[in-house]
């Protein structure tokens, strides 16, 4: 009987690993997504009634509204976006979770000059029953600055 248990105990860490893996794949995607199609990416990826919280703005709700201030964003002259997941975790029914990481946009300010800004950021996922992992809550913010030498 212990062997059983035991063998019930590797599936699920096994299954959950791979529920992970996918979670931080589908994280992945998002990005090259984003990198490939700018603001049309980024939209695509969130679930018809997602969520954005951007930094000193009120709750930003559903595609449309998400278009809408994204498209100012993708707008500035020099505007990158790209950020790395550092970890996930999933909710025991393996249909929710959330991944977080680092992130780094740029854009070029009025003086012509690159400013970069780096982040930190949680983004909260469902998975639909087509199998497809979008995004129904994202929040990022500004890391600590870095002294310079």
């Amino acid at each position: 009987m212990p062997r059983i248990l035991l063998l019930i105990a590797l599936a699920t860490l096994v299954v959950s690993a791979a529920t992970k893996e996918e979670l931080l794949q589908a994280d992945r995607e998002f990005g090259k997504a984003v990198a490939a199609r700018g603001v049309d990416g980024w939209v695509d990826c969130f679930a018809e009634d997602g969520k954005m919280f951007p930094a000193g703005g009120d709750v930003v709700e559903g595609k449309k509204a998400i278009r809408e201030l994204m498209t100012a964003r993708f707008a500035q002259p020099g505007f990158s976006l790209h950020w790395t997941p550092l970890g996930a975790e999933l909710a025991r029914s393996g249909d929710f979770g959330y991944t977080y990481g680092i992130s780094e946009s740029r854009f070029t300010g009025k003086d012509g000059k690159t400013i970069v800004a780096t982040g930190k950021y949680i983004t909260v996922w469902r998975k639909g029953k087509d199998g497809a992992w979008k995004v129904v809550a994202d929040i990022g913010n500004a890391a600590p600055r870095k002294p310079s030498n």
